[in-house]
């Protein structure tokens, strides 16, 4: 009787012995996953989008900010003011990949009524965009509460490019700035300006760190 209780024990703690290091191991694989999900994130910065305006055929110095962009460890994409939907369709799912980060859009033209538009639909999805500007927007809608800093570069007299103004609800940072007093920019070249593409850049870096390699 004594060799068959002993051996009931033995079984019973044989079997906890070999759960515990199952559930050793379950936790060893999560712990391995989490790690995993932290490095990805860690090497994406967030969301840096220039918006060309019509016909693809103008905002050429959106190509330039991009590629001074790349030269300080910051990826740029420069897309149409068309794929309004498909554009916030890759920031949602890169925020639902990598966590919370830094989102920022860029426009020129309808590009720049884009943005607002972008900005609507995120804010659906209680995405923030941390950083906006709009070179020269047309007929841009009010900046919905989502946005938290917003220039606007536009022009009074002499060009086409409308001021923009904030929805209800709005708490974030408005800068209208009127660049008609400068003889030399217009609305099909304002995105070319090397003045206005670094204070763009520079704004940028505030927001989105360099890219990690590895």
């Amino acid at each position: 009787m004594f060799f068959f209780v002993k051996r009931f024990f033995l079984l019973i703690l044989l079997s906890l012995a070999f759960g515990s290091a199952a559930q050793f191991g379950s936790v060893q694989q999560v712990r391995a996953s989490d790690a995993v999900k932290l490095a990805k994130s860690a090497r994406f910065p967030g969301d840096v989008v220039l918006i060309k305006g019509g016909f693809d055929v103008f905002s050429d110095g959106f190509d330039e900010i991009a590629a001074k962009l790349a030269k300080k460890g910051i990826d740029a994409r420069v897309s149409r003011h068309t794929r309004v939907q498909q554009i916030a369709n890759r920031i949602i799912a890169n925020q639902k990949k990598y966590g919370r980060k830094p989102v920022v859009l860029i426009g020129h033209s309808w590009g720049a009524n884009a943005v607002i538009e972008i900005a609507e639909i995120l804010k659906r999805k209680r995405i923030r965009i941390n950083y906006a500007v709009t070179f020269a927007p047309t007929n841009p809608k009010r900046i919905p509460s989502n946005i938290q800093k917003l220039t606007n570069y536009y022009f009074k007299s002499g060009g086409w490019g409308k001021p923009v103004r904030a929805a209800k609800g709005f708490r974030g940072r408005l800068k209208n700035i009127d660049v008609s007093p400068n003889s030399d920019i217009g609305h099909f070249n304002i995105d070319e300006n090397p003045k206005l593409q670094n204070q763009v850049i520079r704004n940028i870096q505030r927001f989105v760190k360099r890219r990690r390699i590895g």
